[in-house]
């Protein structure tokens, strides 16, 4: 089902009105869907709309997740970072929690739990002041292993909140995350050039 949409009228100077009829026909789409995305992005960086994080440096990143896997070993969320700046996805991780951690924390709704803790980790992370898009784990071999990250029973506390806890006042340490010098994309081969089209 379609989110339901109201219909508003805005007096803008002409200039901007301009500018943005440029940018609309710059990108190929209708001048309506450039200024919602522009509203989009500016409710992102007050904390409303889509889940978004603000790094260290400013930058603006989206952050939208699907489900990715769920068996007998573990349940994991797939997470893409976009920067709506370059309107591109920067990187894409999979995270996700080992089965033993799922029981012991005596989860009922694996999903959603699983979700939540890897939106957890990525602030976590940012909070560190890591970049998000140019974050990496050594947890599996492999380059195409890089952007996966399975949390494991000896890793984490008893709890879920004591681990969410651990989390927030900063005291949790992931061995296995590093910061790259460049964004997953262009490590991945996007020449940087590309950001700009």
């Amino acid at each position: 089902m379609a989110d339901k949409t109201s219909n508003i009228s805005i007096r803008i100077p002409e200039e901007y009105r301009k500018r943005l009829q440029l940018h609309a026909d710059k990108k190929g789409i209708s001048f309506n869907a450039h200024v919602l995305r522009v509203l989009e992005i500016h409710l992102m960086s007050c904390g409303f709309g889509p889940t978004a994080l603000t790094s260290a440096s400013g930058r603006l990143f989206q952050i939208r997740t699907e489900p990715y896997l769920d068996n007998v070993d573990e349940t994991t969320w797939a997470y893409f970072i976009d920067e709506p700046k370059f309107e591109k996805e920067r990187a894409y991780y999979f995270i996700g929690i080992g089965r033993t951690i799922l029981r012991d924390w005596q989860v009922t709704d694996k999903s959603t739990v699983s979700k939540e803790v890897g939106l957890a980790l990525l602030s976590f992370y940012n909070r560190k002041g890591l970049e998000i898009d140019r974050l990496s784990w050594n947890q599996y071999p492999g380059p195409d292993n890089d952007g996966r990250r399975v949390l494991q029973v000896a890793e984490v506390p008893e709890t879920l909140e004591e681990f969410l806890d651990q989390l927030m006042s900063d005291k949790w340490v992931d061995k296995f995350v590093q910061q790259d010098e460049k964004s997953q994309d262009i490590r991945r081969g996007r020449p940087e050039s590309a950001l700009y089209r």
